[in-house]
Parts: structure tokens; sequence; C-alpha cells
């Protein structure tokens, strides 16, 4: 069926916001016209559009875009309309106040994992926590790792280590003084969502068996709540 004027604006609008990144916010107009496929005019009208709406901004100075105020606020309504963020709220703050360290809950949509949530450790005098909204790399984050290798063949990652994460159900990630151990949480046999345990790599590594268990429990209990297969 050919696809409507009205279907192909929201299409293309969708398609220059998409084009953001956490590491690289802003995009000059040849950026966006290059990376969306679109002509230059088509971009500018499009760019245009939506600064009037709120959703991208131009700096003058720099000649460059980035997301808009409105896309926050949507942002934050989309959130709080998920039923995993709602539902694994409260197990999440048990599991941080157990373990004293923080939990992330990370949404898993089109093979990326974005940060929805985070109980921070309420008895650290240093907090490790990612920004709200943060779009983890595939490949560099044990978050990443998880949803890549669950739910895209493991395209880009070593495939031994494909098959481990497959096998345990689980990633692990050392960087330096930092560990992250990330479990998936299920709806429907769907993955949806990643729950982490960030922390010091002593706290927070292959060693960590009672920290792997409790996060994996509370993983599962969400995937249950949610109908998820576990």
């Amino acid at each position: 069926m050919p696809m409507t004027p009205h279907v192909q604006a929201v299409e293309r609008a969708v398609r220059i916001l998409d084009l953001f990144r956490h590491d690289e916010p802003y995009l000059s107009l040849p950026q966006l016209t290059e990376r969306s496929g679109l002509g230059r005019a088509t971009t500018h009208r499009y760019a245009a559009a939506l600064r009037r709406e709120g959703l991208l901004r131009y700096d003058e100075a720099r000649k460059v875009y980035s997301l808009g105020p409105r896309i926050l606020g949507l942002a934050s309504v989309a959130i709080a309309s998920l039923q995993v963020v709602s539902i694994a709220g409260p197990h999440m703050d048990r599991l941080a106040d157990e373990l004293n360290e923080t939990v992330v809950l990370s949404i898993a949509d089109r093979g990326a994992a974005t940060v929805a949530r985070v109980a921070e450790a309420p008895r650290r005098p240093v907090l490790i926590s990612p920004r709200l909204g943060t779009v983890l790399d595939p490949l560099d984050s044990a978050q990443g790792q998880l949803v890549t290798a669950l739910t895209t063949d493991g395209a880009g990652l070593d495939p031994a280590l494909a098959a481990r994460i497959r096998a345990m159900r689980m990633a692990i990630l050392v960087d330096g003084n930092f560990g992250i151990i990330a479990a998936p949480v299920f709806q429907g046999g769907t993955l949806v969502a990643t729950m982490a345990v960030l922390g010091l790599a002593d706290d927070v590594s292959e060693a960590a068996t009672a920290t792997i268990e409790a996060l994996r429990q509370t993983a599962e209990d969400v995937s249950r709540e949610l109908g998820g297969n576990v």
C-alpha cells in the first residue's frame, strides 16, 4: 500500500530525530541531509518544522542542531507509561538497599538499551549513576552486550562472548575499577529490558556470586509479574 503524505511526513520527521545519539548530540544540516537520505531542501524544511514544535534546537553560532526541550517532556511521559518501569521500581529499590549498589533498568528496543530508571545505592558516599535516557553502547556496555546477544544474533560481538552470554542469560563487564552485571527482563517471551547492578569491580564481577544470584532472582520476579518467560 502506498504511503500517504501524512504518514510519509511522520516517518521523515522521526528519521531525522533518530539521527541524534548520546555520543553525537549535535549535527549540522549537511550531516542531517547525508544521514537521513533526504534532499537538502527537504531536510531543511523538516528541521524548521521540528524547531517550531520545540523538538529541535538550532545553535546559530555553531550552525548545528540538537534535540529540543519538548523531547524531555515526551520522554518522561513515555517512560512513565512503560509497564516494566512501574513494576520494576519497587524490586529495584529493594535490590539496591540489599546490595548497597546502584541498580539500573534499561529498555531494550531495536537492538539498543536505553536507561529508563535508576535506584541509587543508599549508603555509598560516592555514587555511580548513569543519566536517564542514555543509550548504552551495544558492544561496550554489559546491558548493550546482553541485548545484542539475545536479540541480534550477537552481531558485532565476539562469538564466544555472545555464546557465553546466551548460556548464562547474563552479561558481566569489568572496566578498570568498575563492574556491571546485567540480567534480562522478559514480557510474553520478548526481551523488553535489562536490569543491571553497577559498582566497584571488587563488588561487581564474576566472583560476586551473591550479587549475581540476587540480580537474577529480581529480574526473574519482574519478568513473572510482566507475564514473561523466565
